[in-house]
Protein backbone atom coordinates (compact mmCIF):
# COMPACT_ATOMS: atom_id res chain seq x y z
CA UNK A 1 0.00 0.00 0.00
CA UNK A 2 1.46 3.41 -0.63
CA UNK A 3 2.21 5.84 2.14
CA UNK A 4 -1.05 8.41 0.61
CA UNK A 5 -3.48 4.82 0.76
CA UNK A 6 -1.70 4.80 4.32
CA UNK A 7 -2.35 7.81 5.69
CA UNK A 8 -5.81 8.35 4.11
CA UNK A 9 -7.33 4.53 5.91
CA UNK A 10 -5.70 6.10 8.93
CA UNK A 11 -7.47 9.42 8.68
CA UNK A 12 -10.95 8.00 7.64
CA UNK A 13 -11.25 5.52 10.69
CA UNK A 14 -9.82 8.29 13.17
CA UNK A 15 -12.82 10.46 12.04
CA UNK A 16 -15.09 7.50 12.53
CA UNK A 17 -13.77 7.06 15.84
CA UNK A 18 -14.68 10.88 17.04
CA UNK A 19 -17.94 10.51 15.72
CA UNK A 20 -18.52 7.00 17.54
CA UNK A 21 -17.40 8.79 20.51
CA UNK A 22 -19.94 11.14 20.86
CA UNK A 23 -22.88 9.18 19.93
CA UNK A 24 -25.58 9.15 22.23
CA UNK A 25 -26.12 5.03 21.73
CA UNK A 26 -23.87 3.82 24.51
CA UNK A 27 -23.02 0.33 22.84
CA UNK A 28 -21.77 2.76 20.05
CA UNK A 29 -19.64 5.75 22.22
CA UNK A 30 -17.75 2.75 24.24
CA UNK A 31 -17.76 -0.87 22.21
CA UNK A 32 -17.60 0.34 18.59
CA UNK A 33 -15.03 3.43 19.65
CA UNK A 34 -12.82 0.92 21.18
CA UNK A 35 -12.91 -1.21 17.80
CA UNK A 36 -12.39 2.06 15.81
CA UNK A 37 -9.53 2.87 18.04
CA UNK A 38 -7.74 -0.27 17.91
CA UNK A 39 -7.78 -0.73 14.69
CA UNK A 40 -6.59 2.72 13.78
CA UNK A 41 -4.04 1.81 15.92
CA UNK A 42 -2.77 -1.25 14.02
CA UNK A 43 -2.78 0.46 10.34
CA UNK A 44 -0.82 3.62 12.38
CA UNK A 45 1.86 -0.03 13.40
CA UNK A 46 1.51 -1.53 9.93
CA UNK A 47 2.28 1.83 8.21
CA UNK A 48 5.21 2.00 10.22
CA UNK A 49 6.13 -1.36 9.98
CA UNK A 50 5.75 -1.04 5.83
CA UNK A 51 8.15 2.36 5.91
CA UNK A 52 10.61 1.98 8.39
CA UNK A 53 12.78 4.04 6.93
CA UNK A 54 10.44 6.90 6.30
CA UNK A 55 7.59 6.90 8.82
CA UNK A 56 8.41 7.77 12.74
CA UNK A 57 6.98 8.46 15.80
CA UNK A 58 7.08 12.26 17.37
CA UNK A 59 6.03 13.21 20.51
CA UNK A 60 3.54 15.81 20.03
CA UNK A 61 4.05 18.22 23.19
CA UNK A 62 2.75 21.14 21.39
CA UNK A 63 -1.01 19.43 21.47
CA UNK A 64 -0.10 17.35 24.49
CA UNK A 65 2.07 18.68 26.87
CA UNK A 66 2.48 15.75 29.13
CA UNK A 67 4.55 14.14 25.73
CA UNK A 68 2.23 11.11 26.48
CA UNK A 69 0.76 11.51 22.70
CA UNK A 70 2.60 10.73 19.83
CA UNK A 71 1.67 12.03 15.58
CA UNK A 72 2.27 9.30 12.95
CA UNK A 73 4.99 11.32 10.87
CA UNK A 74 6.09 10.17 7.28
CA UNK A 75 8.03 12.52 5.94
CA UNK A 76 8.52 16.01 4.42
CA UNK A 77 5.62 16.06 2.08
CA UNK A 78 1.78 16.52 2.61
CA UNK A 79 -1.20 14.21 1.69
CA UNK A 80 -4.45 15.10 0.66
CA UNK A 81 -6.81 12.86 2.52
CA UNK A 82 -9.59 12.12 1.31
CA UNK A 83 -12.02 15.19 2.04
CA UNK A 84 -8.87 17.45 0.81
CA UNK A 85 -7.03 18.19 3.86
CA UNK A 86 -3.22 18.61 3.86
CA UNK A 87 -2.15 15.73 6.12
CA UNK A 88 1.09 16.08 7.81
CA UNK A 89 0.82 13.35 10.11
CA UNK A 90 -1.37 9.99 10.09
CA UNK A 91 -2.99 11.34 13.07
CA UNK A 92 -1.97 10.89 16.88
CA UNK A 93 -1.25 7.82 19.02
CA UNK A 94 -0.64 7.82 22.87
CA UNK A 95 2.39 7.03 24.01
CA UNK A 96 1.33 3.83 26.38
CA UNK A 97 -0.56 1.85 23.28
CA UNK A 98 2.41 2.66 21.14
CA UNK A 99 4.52 0.88 23.70
CA UNK A 100 2.24 -2.21 23.81
CA UNK A 101 2.22 -2.62 19.87
CA UNK A 102 6.08 -2.38 19.47
CA UNK A 103 8.54 -4.57 20.70
CA UNK A 104 11.34 -2.86 22.42
CA UNK A 105 14.18 -2.01 19.78
CA UNK A 106 10.98 -0.88 17.52
CA UNK A 107 9.75 1.76 20.03
CA UNK A 108 13.48 2.73 19.89
CA UNK A 109 14.05 3.08 16.12
CA UNK A 110 10.10 4.03 15.48
CA UNK A 111 10.69 7.29 17.98
CA UNK A 112 14.04 9.20 16.13
CA UNK A 113 13.14 11.05 13.23
CA UNK A 114 13.61 10.48 9.56
CA UNK A 115 14.06 13.48 7.84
Amino acid sequence: MKIEEFVQQITAVNRAWKVAQEDCDNYINTHIAKILQEQKSAWQVEFYRSYPTSVWFKTDVENFPSGDVFSVRFGNEAVRSTDGDSKWNAEHIPKILLKSLLTESEYLIATQPKV
